[in-house]
């Protein structure tokens, strides 16, 4: 591990020293590989896992990424996310990791313990793209935990645990209580340990289940 990476292990703490009892996970670039692979969708030249590809100056903001990377279109939010349809969301690329995620998560607290926090669209065709995808990809225990909407800090207490790719996300839950990691993605504070993001994870994970029983 180097040096960063202890240091921003160090920095991110959580609103709580007990151990979590249940953990929420983010869809999207948490488990999948959505923002790269709706880029590529729009016609970016890009990857799924092209992350080198992503500038951390574009943030937060899928939109103003594809202005940047398209060679000849320029899109608005509802010219971008109106080319989005209920196949891109469904067919996103499963994250390297995801497997091991969810079987580490499971292996803390129960498998019970564990569900899909996820933010949609006002379109319809996002969430049947979601669900599509949840009922494809990920094993079947999980396949009717989950939970859809924009605040995720309303599922925040001191033993509950987010982990997601928003700074907003992961600030807002901190604020009221919760507790959550941050996987490091080119748009968040972590864009310089992408390349051990997992590795950054699980360190976090073993910080937050050596907290009080």
């Amino acid at each position: 591990m180097n040096f960063l990476m202890k240091d921003l292990m160090m920095r991110e703490g959580s609103a709580s020293n007990m151990r979590p009892t249940r953990i929420f996970l983010d869809l999207d670039d948490v488990l999948n590989q959505f923002t790269l692979w709706a880029l590529q969708r729009v016609g970016c030249p890009v990857g799924p896992w092209s992350y080198e590809l992503f500038k951390p100056k574009w943030g937060f903001d899928i939109v103003r990424a594809a202005n940047a990377l398209h060679p000849n279109e320029v899109f608005t939010e509802e010219s971008f996310w109106g080319s989005i349809g209920r196949s891109v969301w469904a067919c996103a690329p499963r994250s390297e990791h995801a497997d091991e995620l969810l079987s580490l998560c499971a292996a803390y607290v129960g498998r019970e313990n564990v569900f899909i926090l996820s933010s949609p669209t006002l379109d319809p065709e996002c969430l049947a793209g979601k669900l599509e995808w949840i009922q494809d990809e990920l094993p079947r225990w999980i396949q009717r935990q989950y939970m859809f909407g924009p605040r995720k800090w309303i599922c925040a207490n001191p033993r509950a645990l987010l982990i997601d790719d928003s700074d907003v996300n992961v600030c807002s839950f901190r604020g009221v209580g919760g507790q959550a990691i941050t996987v490091p993605r080119p748009w968040n504070s972590l864009h310089e340990i992408t390349d051990d993001d997992f590795a950054y994870v699980t360190g976090q994970l073993n910080i937050a289940f050596s907290g009080e029983p």
